[in-house]
């Protein structure tokens, strides 16, 4: 079925994802709950231009509203998904824009418009069903359906960890009711559990390689956490650090993927 075709029904539409050379751009297409479009442009180098940025954060308006004619903002990141700011204030960092139907001409705003600026006939999923037909697209419906499964899929498992937790003291209740043979089971477990503990302790039995890389990790453990809490301030800091590293390494890995599913493009 086309997108023309879903009518007044609820869908969620896949991000369009193109890689610029010098940074990435995804477009999200909007939708009847957030029916403005977004324009995410990453620049993965830690040290970014800001009229680069807002040269690029032009052009990629100009270029989306061509070809989706839906009202859309524009924000460029950092490589520690960062907002970068192309202006010393904060709230005309990001681009707004959309085409007016009458002139044909694109209007952009560097700042939040008015609730009177942006065209509300463009907003809606009757228009958007028009502007994005040939998108890939899920319906709000199957959405549900899926995400129903999936809590069902759940539920039974948490209902099989509920059964072995609750399974232990209804075997021992019905030891208590003198049924022996069960109680001869539990007590040949709980002979053979002490007796390899025992042979553990005195060293009869080695340790699996999996053991003794745990007993590392926990010795780590707590000699960091000694540390961390003789000095938290230094703690905070690397914490900080290490979540920079991440976002960036993040945020190269994503561009390098883009990088592969399309040519670059100036």
């Amino acid at each position: 079925m086309t997108q023309a075709g879903v009518g007044k029904e609820n869908v969620f539409r896949d991000a369009i994802k193109k890689h610029r050379g010098k940074y990435y751009v995804e477009y999200k297409p909007a939708i009847w709950c957030s029916p403005l479009a977004t324009v995410n442009l990453t620049f993965p180098q830690p040290i970014v231009d800001v009229e680069i940025v807002r040269n690029a954060m032009e052009q990629e308006l100009g270029c989306w509203l061509n070809q989706y004619p839906v009202p859309v903002v524009v924000t460029a990141w950092d490589a520690k998904d960062d907002i970068v700011h192309v202006s010393s204030k904060d709230d005309e960092s990001h681009l707004f824009g959309y085409v007016n139907q009458h002139t044909g001409q694109i209007v952009k705003f560097w700042k939040l418009p008015g609730s009177n600026e942006l065209p509300k006939e463009q907003m809606k999923e009757e228009y958007f069903s028009l502007v994005y037909e040939g998108l890939p697209f899920r319906r709000q419906v199957d959405v549900q359906h899926k995400a129903l499964r999936e809590a069902v899929t759940t539920g039974r498992t948490i209902r099989f960890i509920v059964l072995l937790v609750v399974g232990v003291p209804l075997l021992i209740q019905i030891v208590a009711l003198d049924i022996d043979w069960i109680g001869y089971v539990l007590s040949g477990i709980s002979i053979s559990v002490g007796l390899y503990k025992l042979c553990k302790a005195m060293g009869w039995v080695k340790p699996s390689k999996r053991e003794i890389l745990e007993a590392e990790k926990n010795n780590k453990m707590g000699h960091y956490y000694y540390h961390c809490e003789k000095n938290p301030d230094a703690f905070n800091q690397l914490k900080v650090e290490n979540f920079k590293r991440e976002a960036i390494e993040r945020t190269h890995r994503e561009a390098e993927a883009i990088l592969k599913d399309s040519e670059p493009e100036n």
